[in-house]
């Protein structure tokens, strides 16, 4: 080789060796990568994997049935059809209802009727393949295989935007049913067919009372062929029904892979709020626009809590909890501000209406960590409650759903909601008015339609409820811990004639502790406690304790555990107490209610009314206890599945209490100004406050062994009592867990 060829290549390796390396773009997870809308819709959790933005009035989602346990949400696992899409759910809750307005994209033959899950040709139902469908925040997409069609789904706040991909043919279909209905019973329906736009009502009644659900539709594309049904028949050249039955569809010929795009708008109030709602959300906006700020506004919701360190499924199990806590309650008004409830149309006025309030479940931990991380919302919560009082002339519901106070479960709970609101700084809640609603709830006496009589005039005269009433003792100590709300914002008012008497009422607990038990017990109208039972029997249970959840109850004193430890005989005698709960694994016999689940000797954290239990230790002299508990709940009761969860997801309660115990505390007393301190799992989260400060949490050496905490401050200083304030949480400061595999 000549040396100008040498020379020439020892250039070009030096050049090659000195010019920049192209560098590998790591791609940074977002926080959207880690949830999964797919846990919960397998086992009893009950949650539905289509498309919503936070606390949206639309959920776009899959039916595959309407009927049974497993199918409050219209969706299971165990589906391998579908009935179509409609456009509001329920999201974990253990009862059904909703499903309005169902949409159906087919091809061939016109079919009316959704079919069975045993033939689903007899309809316009549809065999699907899980594989063949995807889900994430704002986003849900299937493939129909009857009909070859790929069905999109994504939703603004109140418009649910469907965009279909269906093959070459002449006779291609979009089927609208506003009779299907999620347990309920459509009373009367209307649909009128014009050249691009559908627009309908169903009248029904069900789990959220008499309703009615109006629907705008507006398509991409004119019709090529419409027409309507009416009680099963079709009415020729009729493009309007109205019927017990009545339902629509429209034609259009298609290429191979052409898209059509559909906006449908809903209201609870009126034809043209629906129509109003569709041109203020939606008009001028295609399906990968709405995509992509759906996207956003799910980004930035999550992205106020960022962890670190956990294993990948436990991030999935995080972010997809938060995501579940974002979902409910729902937006429950038009873009100009009316809405429906108590049986009448209202105006909000300086707040957003919201309703699907389950409170029962989500005061435990649901909405104080809203309070922390959506104060604004958490606003609008509250003054959702209040206007049904003030506003509408009403009381303040127990379980509402679309303006409809079902009166589910028990207690008052609407009063834990907004007094916690209040205790943690959330302004825009007027606490005057606040008040007067609180105490009006606390002496109006609802039936439950789960729990039957609400013994509330018996508790005020006799200081509980007797063993007469259903469920007598966990009504005693709800309503005594929501009458500990009650005083607790009269006191800050100065209203002292007022929180006096309620802090009196609070202490009603005293009244049904049976002291030679050493328990919660039975009493009857004349003073006499209710004779033993068999504790290893259902039965014996079920008529005292919501879902017969008797260990449960025994230590459901949340505003005032140091009087129960007392009660209990003292530190030791409780801690030895809590042991033996733990411990017991005797056999239960007879049925078990549904939502009694997830056992620890007879903890059983799939029923709400326990979660502060696995905290209770930090009032003993053993808080490690607390963390190991806490610790095998975490790795026991939730995992990255469709059956994650050992319970139904109650509107984000189960979440919520995963969230929170990952963090290293949990609000026991929903109202307090402080948290208990318990075992944090990230090495470090960090909090982003709407006001601009950030608190964060570290956990120096934390591992899956060292889950034991050895030391706790706060910006330096210790935490000696395992009671975080929540100012020192609003202020941004700094939580460091020193973390160790040993104990006491």
């Amino acid at each position: 080789m000549r040396l100008s060829a040498i020379l020439f290549v020892a250039c070009c390796f030096l050049q090659a060796c000195n010019a920049p390396q192209k560098q590998e773009v790591q791609s940074v997870p977002s926080v959207l990568d880690y949830v999964d809308p797919f846990i919960g819709t397998g086992g009893h959790v009950h949650t539905f994997p289509g498309a919503t933005v936070p606390f949206g009035m639309v959920q776009l989602s899959p039916d595959g049935d309407t009927k049974g346990w497993d199918w409050c949400s219209g969706y299971h696992q165990s589906d391998n059809s579908l009935m179509g899409f409609s456009h509001t759910h329920l999201s974990g809750t253990g009862w059904s209802d909703l499903g309005d307005i169902l949409v159906m994209p087919t091809t061939g033959e016109v079919k009316m009727v959704p079919g069975s899950k045993e033939n689903p040709d007899e309809g316009f139902r549809s065999r699907f393949s899980h594989d063949n469908e995807e889900a994430s925040a704002g986003y849900y997409r299937v493939f129909l295989k009857d009909y070859a069609i790929d069905a999109e789904l994504t939703t603004t706040e109140r418009v649910g935007i469907h965009r279909y991909t269906f093959p070459k043919s002449d006779a291609a279909h979009v089927i609208f049913d506003p009779t299907h209905k999620i347990f309920g019973k459509t009373l009367l329906s209307s649909v009128s067919v014009g050249k691009d736009v559908v627009r309908g009502y169903s009248h029904s009644t069900g789990w959220g009372g008499e309703r009615t659900t109006y629907f705008t539709a507006k398509f991409s594309k004119p019709f090529s062929a419409a027409g309507v049904y009416k009680d099963g028949q079709k009415l020729e050249g009729q493009i309007e029904a109205e019927a017990e039955d009545a339902k629509a569809w429209v034609s259009f010929e298609t290429e191979e892979g052409e898209q059509i795009e559909v906006k449908v708008a809903i209201s609870g109030v009126s034809q043209e709020g629906a129509d109003k709602n569709l041109k203020v959300e939606a008009s001028g906006k295609d399906f990968d626009t709405v995509l992509a700020e759906a996207k956003a506004k799910w980004e930035e919701k999550l992205s106020r809590i960022q962890v670190t360190g956990g294993t990948e499924d436990q991030k999935t199990i995080f972010y997809t909890g938060l995501y579940h806590n974002f979902i409910a309650p729902n937006l429950w008004m038009d873009v100009d501000g009316k809405y429906w409830a108590l049986d009448q149309k209202l105006q909000a006025d300086g707040f957003a209406n919201y309703s699907t309030f389950s409170l029962w479940d989500t005061f435990r931990a649901t909405h104080p960590l809203l309070s922390i991380i959506d104060q604004k919302t958490t606003a609008d919560f509250a003054n959702s409650l209040i206007a049904r009082y003030h506003d509408g002339n009403g009381t303040m519901p127990v379980w509402e759903l679309t303006g409809y106070d079902n009166v589910c479960m028990i207690g008052y709970h609407s009063v834990s909601m907004i007094n916690d609101a209040l205790a943690k700084g959330v302004k825009g809640i007027d606490p005057e008015k606040a008040l007067e609603a609180m105490i009006d709830a606390s002496l109006t006496c609802k039936e439950s339609s789960s729990d039957g009589a609400c013994g509330l005039n018996e508790y005020i005269e006799l200081g509980y409820v007797p063993s007469s009433v259903d469920k007598s003792v966990s009504k005693t100590l709800e309503y005594a811990y929501n009458d500990w709300s009650i005083a607790s914002l009269a006191q800050k008012l100065g209203k002292e004639d007022v929180a006096e008497q309620y802090f009196k009422r609070s202490e009603n607990y005293r009244n049904l502790f049976q002291k030679d038990k050493h328990r919660f017990w039975m009493k009857g109208e004349n003073g006499t406690w209710h004779d033993d039972v068999e504790m290893n029997k259902w039965d014996n249970l079920l008529p005292h304790y919501i879902s017969g959840n008797f260990w449960a109850y025994d230590y459901f004193v949340p505003h005032n555990v140091e009087d129960l430890v007392a009660l209990k005989g003292g530190t030791e005698a409780f801690e030895k107490d809590m042991d033996a709960m733990l411990a017991n694994n005797t056999p239960m016999v007879g049925d078990q209610h549904v939502d009694i689940s997830g056992f620890i000797g007879k903890y059983g954290h799939g029923d709400e009314p326990g979660h502060h239990i696995p905290y209770l230790y930090n009032y003993t002299n053993s808080a490690w206890k607390s963390q190991r508990l806490i610790n095998e709940i975490r790795n026991t009761m939730y995992a990255n599945a469709v059956d994650g969860m050992v319970n139904n997801e109650d509107c984000g309660q189960m979440s919520a209490w995963y969230i929170f115990s990952s963090l290293g505390f949990y609000p026991l007393c929903p109202g307090e100004s402080y948290y208990n301190i318990g075992t944090p799992l990230w090495n470090e989260a960090k909090i982003q406050l709407e006001d601009g400060n950030v608190f964060t949490v570290k956990a120096n050496n934390v591992s899956p062994e060292n889950i034991y905490v050895k030391s706790v401050t706060i910006n330096g200083k210790p935490i000696d009592d395992l009671k975080l304030l929540h100012k020192d949480v609003m202020a941004g400061g700094e939580l460091v867990f020193e973390m160790t595999n040993e104990h006491p």
